[in-house]
C-alpha cells in the first residue's frame, strides 16, 4: 500500500519541515518584527494620549469661561459649575490613568528588544549565508547558542500583543503570509489597530464637546 503524499504546508509554515536553524531564523525574524511594531504602536498611543489630555484641558478652560463672559445668560450657573467640576475630575482621572500606562517607556523597551533580536538575527543570517561548509557539530553549537540568547532576550522584556504580530503578517503579506490572510482578515486587523491606537481618544475628543454644547444650550 502506497503511503499517502504528505500535505504541503502553507508558505509561512514551511520552516516546520526544515531544520532547527530554519525554525530559529523564522521565530527570531517574526518576533523582531512584532516587537518593532509594538514600539511603533505605543509611540502612537503616547502621541494620542497627549493630544486627548490637551483637548480635555482646553474643554475645561472653555467651560470655565462660559460663566465669566456670560456667553449664554439664560443658562443655569449651577449647570456650568457642575460641568467645570465634572471636567476637572475627568481630566484628573484620565491624566492619572494615561501617565500610569508609561507608553514611551514601553515603546522604548520594545524598541530595545527589537534591536537585540536584530543583532542575533544578523549573526544567524551571516552563519547561514556566508559560511559555506558547516559541520553538524558547528550547527548544533551555533543553534544552541543563538537559542539561549533568544530566550534570554525574551525573558528580559514583556511579550508583545497578538495585534503586533498580526500587523507584522500584513506588512509581509506578499512575501510570506499571503496564503494565511483573506481581505476580510486584513481589514479586521487594520481596524483593530486603528481602534487600539486612536479609538478611545477620538471618542473623548468628539463626545465631550457635544455633551457640553447640549447641556449649555438646552438648560
Amino acid at each position: 500500500m502506497e503511503k499517502k503524499e504528505k500535505k504541503k504546508r502553507i508558505k509561512s509554515k514551511e520552516y516546520l519541515d526544515k531544520t532547527f536553524l530554519e525554525e530559529l531564523n523564522h521565530k527570531i525574524w517574526c518576533t523582531k518584527g512584532a516587537r518593532f511594531n509594538a514600539d511603533s504602536r505605543f509611540k502612537n498611543k503616547s502621541k494620542w494620549s497627549t493630544i486627548s489630555v490637551s483637548f480635555l484641558s482646553a474643554y475645561l478652560i472653555i467651560a470655565s469661561l462660559i460663566s465669566v463672559y456670560n456667553i449664554n445668560q439664560s443658562s443655569d450657573n449651577n449647570i456650568v459649575n457642575y460641568l467645570v467640576t465634572a471636567l476637572s475630575i475627568l481630566l484628573l482621572v484620565v491624566s492619572m490613568y494615561e501617565n500610569n500606562q508609561d507608553y514611551k517607556v514601553r515603546a522604548l523597551n520594545y524598541h530595545n528588544c527589537g534591536l537585540e533580536l536584530a543583532e542575533i538575527y544578523n549573526s544567524l543570517r551571516i552563519f547561514k549565508t556566508l559560511k559555506e561548509k558547516k559541520s553538524e557539530s558547528e550547527i548544533v553549537e551555533f543553534c544552541s547558542n543563538i537559542n539561549e540568547q533568544y530566550q534570554i532576550i525574551l525573558n528580559k522584556y514583556d511579550n508583545h500583543e497578538r495585534l503586533d504580530y498580526d500587523t507584522f503578517r500584513i506588512n509581509n503579506l506578499l512575501d510570506y503570509f499571503e496564503e494565511e490572510l483573506t481581505f476580510k482578515d486584513i481589514k479586521k486587523i487594520k481596524q483593530k489597530l486603528i481602534w487600539n491606537i486612536k479609538g478611545w481618544y477620538i471618542l473623548m475628543i468628539l463626545i465631550i464637546p457635544l455633551l457640553l454644547i447640549t447641556l449649555v444650550v438646552l438648560t
